[in-house]
């Protein structure tokens, strides 16, 4: 029996999934953008936004709520890497078997990210600090990698890491570029008023997340050349690495504003998109 992810619980889980991942993109993007501009909010990346939306009234249930959302995104992945929906399945086995390894490690990266925002309602953690939640989850990665460095396999594992980081940099450009993620939404005439706005959304989403990425590769290949597991940084600290250029700022301000329009995007997709051909 083939399964239709355009009809019953699939849809709801991918459009669940896809709603709260624009939310937390357009959490991370208003945080880092009013930071920048000195209007509150902070250079974020999730553990911020798990942080900001515990301090809120009900914080904790809201954080399990885009955990599910999260969890739901997790589960739509892994559904592609599994049966290839759609047009998936039309490709050679080498190309099928990317595709499969770009999903499952869509999958874990978000699969993470739920759990980053679960972990408080089940710790009772509202009232601490989101600078100790951020130091922790740093100490924690630098720990791991310093570990890594210690062996010879641990080393190749990182160069592996730090390539495939790279790797989903330049992809991040070249969809950009190329407006096929606009694919996802071509098939519904009903956009039509709407299709500029979210095509400049989508576009300046990916750019932006390419930045990030590509900052977050260079953190990674210079842990490896300088053997010096401290030098990693996260998205917080790529985010922050901006503002060391000329016009900082400005660059830091412009991968918000991306960050944001990409979270809007995602949400379109959620509302709007055949996702078959994602």
């Amino acid at each position: 029996m083939t399964i239709n992810p355009d009809e019953g619980h699939v849809a709801k889980v991918r459009s669940a999934g896809f709603f709260t991942k624009g939310a937390v993109y357009m959490i991370i993007g208003s945080l880092t953008f009013l930071a920048t501009f000195g209007r509150g909010g902070d250079i974020s990346s999730t553990d911020g936004a798990v942080q900001f939306l515990i301090r809120l009234p009900l914080g904790n249930i809201l954080g399990a709520t885009v955990a599910l959302g999260l969890f739901a995104y997790t589960l739509w992945r892994l559904y592609q890497a599994l049966f290839l929906p759609g047009n998936y399945g039309e490709s050679n086995g080498l190309k099928n078997g990317l595709k499969r390894f770009r999903f499952f490690y869509s999958a874990a990266f978000y699969g993470i990210i739920a759990y980053s925002f679960a972990k408080p309602f089940f710790m009772d953690v509202s009232d601490s600090k989101g600078s100790t939640g951020n130091s922790e989850g740093g100490m924690e990665e630098k720990a791991a990698l310093w570990e890594l460095l210690s062996t010879d396999w641990g080393k190749v594992l990182i160069w592996i890491l730090a390539i495939v980081v790279a790797g989903q940099a330049l992809w991040q450009f070249r969809i950009a570029r190329s407006g096929k993620y606009m694919r996802k939404i071509d098939n519904y005439p009903d956009i039509k008023h709407e299709y500029d706005f979210i095509r400049r959304a989508g576009k300046f989403g990916y750019y932006a997340r390419g930045v990030v990425f590509g900052i977050i590769s260079y953190f990674l290949f210079k842990v490896i050349l300088q053997h010096n597991a401290d030098i990693y940084k996260g998205t917080e600290a790529a985010l922050q690495y901006l503002l060391s250029f000329s016009y900082g700022a400005f660059l830091l301000g412009a991968t918000a504003v991306g960050l944001i329009g990409y979270g809007i995007f995602n949400m379109m997709v959620a509302r709007h998109a055949n996702l078959t051909t994602l």
